[in-house]
Parts: C-alpha cells; structure tokens; sequence
C-alpha cells in the first residue's frame, strides 16, 4: 500500500496563504514596484503568525521575483524582469542540456525582430543611448569589462526601444548567460568588429529602415555564432 502523506503543517498552510495573498496584490497593482513591503514584525502581527512564517512567505516572492531585499532599505517589490528565468537557463547549461549555441539560435529570431522594431519605435533618446554604448565600446582605453558591459547595453537598449516590454523580459537573462562567450569574443578579437557590426544596425535604426536592421542584426549574430565555434565550447562555469 502507498505510503499516506503527512496533512501540510498549519505554518506551511499559512507561508502558502500569506504567499499567495501578496502575490494577488502584486499582480493586481494594489503593490507596485518599488513598494516597500512592512516589516516582518508588523506582517507577523497583522497575520497573527510568527516572524519565520513570514519569512517563508517572503522568500517564495523573492524566488517568484516579485520582491527583492536591500540592505538597509527594506523589502521592495522588483520590476519585472527576467532575472529568475536566468537560474533555469543556468541549471540547464550545468546539466549539458543547454549549449550556448542553442541560445545562439534563439536570438537569430529574437534579435532580429528586436532591431526591426527598434527601427520602427525608436526615440531620439534611444538613439543617445546606443551612440553612448558605442562611444564606449569605441574607447581602446576601457578594460574588457567595460567593453562587454557596453555591448550588452546597446542590445538591451535596442530592446526598450521597440515599444514591447516583453522583448526586454526575454531577453535580458540570455543576455546575462552570454556574459562570458562575450569575454572570450572580445578578448579575442578586440571590440572593431562588434562595434562595427553595431554600427550599421545602429545606422539602419536612425533612418528607420527595419529590413536593414534585421539585416544588420542577423550578420552580428551569424559573425557571434562563428567566433563561438572557433573558439570551442566555453568552460562550464560560464556566467
């Protein structure tokens, strides 16, 4: 006969429901980001259960990324984001059930319709924001940090510019699990080739040309995907 379960514990009933009640005030709006959240001992108090309770309870949000804890600041709700989709990505490509050229594939598709629509969308303000992150990549007396962190930001800013929260929530931990194959690329072969690579889809962005975008974008890519294969697989440990 199987083994009968174990009744969930009063305590764990109530982390579920405390959970699950903070949870609809997020998505209902009545919590927006940045909010802060009470004091576990006001919540304990107002729940009338005990502070670890609420500590449970809290520590579900965070794993759900709807809130995020600074020192000396308090619990906030967070933005959203991609950041807990990164640790599915991460355990993925632990396991060898993820390769980084498979999130090569993906962006092909995603990237390319990123800048189409960056073209489409763009403000002037974007367009700053790109020219500053090439400014950057540009400059020969950055660290390779600085140049892999301004990579990353043209493409994010290519993401806010179309309009569509969406593309910035999917693509932002392909970006973070990218970090590394960045610092073999650049480290290998210097950021000419990407800033030029951004150049053209930067210029096809200015004049609001979205064919010559995903153009662009696909050649970046495809360049990427190449540089990847030369330098054989990254090491396990990459971010």
């Amino acid at each position: 006969m199987p083994t009968k379960r174990a009744a969930p514990s009063a305590a764990a009933e109530r982390v579920a429901e405390i959970t699950a009640h903070l949870e609809q005030l997020v998505l209902a709006g009545e919590l927006k980001p940045d909010d802060r959240l009470p004091p576990e001992r006001e919540l304990a108090a107002e729940w009338n259960v005990s502070r670890s309770v609420v500590r449970e309870a809290i520590g579900r949000l965070a794993a759900l990324g709807l809130v995020k804890s600074r020192q000396g600041s308090g619990t906030r709700i967070a933005s959203p984001d991609g950041s807990h989709q990164l640790l599915n990505y991460q355990w993925l490509l632990k396991q060898g059930a993820l390769r980084l050229d498979h999130l090569s594939a993906a962006r092909l598709p995603l990237e390319t319709t990123i800048a189409g629509l960056a073209a489409e969308n763009r403000s002037d303000e974007h367009l700053a924001q790109l020219a500053a992150a090439q400014t950057s990549l540009a400059n020969p007396k950055h660290a390779l940090k600085a140049h892999v962190a301004a990579d990353m930001r043209f493409h994010a800013v290519l993401a806010e510019a179309t309009g569509n929260p969406i593309f910035q929530i999917i693509l932002q931990p392909i970006q973070e699990l990218l970090i590394e194959s960045r610092r073999r690329t650049l480290g290998r072969y210097g950021p000419k080739l990407a800033h030029e690579h951004h150049a053209e889809i930067l210029a096809a962005v200015e004049r609001r040309d979205a064919a010559a975008a995903r153009k662009a974008m696909e050649r970046h890519i495809a360049a990427n995907s190449r540089h990847l294969t030369v330098l054989g697989k990254p090491r396990d440990d990459a971010d």
